[in-house]
């Protein structure tokens, strides 16, 4: 399933949503009140911000996807950068982390 995010460079880039690594959920620091999904895309090694605003009065929300650095995955997950580096190098053994609890 494809999709596109804004870069950190602010170019837009493609990518597979197969392709991913579920990271972590929990909230934005970018958009204060709403949730975050972290995505780590294995062909560019890019970590994506899937956020969404809280629902308005019907239901509705609105979506944004977004490069992140690493650092701020660090920062606002709680996540050490070791265990970022371990992702890095084996991606298919990662467990999500759950910060919406």
């Amino acid at each position: 399933m494809q999709d596109e995010y804004r870069s950190l460079d602010g170019s837009t880039v493609a990518f597979d949503l197969d392709d991913v690594v579920q990271v972590a959920k929990g909230y934005s620091q970018l958009k204060k009140g709403w949730h975050s999904f972290i995505v780590y895309d294995v062909p560019t090694r890019a970590f994506i911000e899937l956020r969404s605003s809280p629902p308005d009065y019907k239901g509705n929300s609105a979506d944004e996807v977004e490069e992140v650095t690493e650092q701020y995955v660090c920062a606002t997950l709680l996540i050490e950068p070791s265990r970022l580096s371990a992702l890095r190098a084996s991606p298919r053994k990662w467990q999500l982390v759950n910060r919406r609890v």
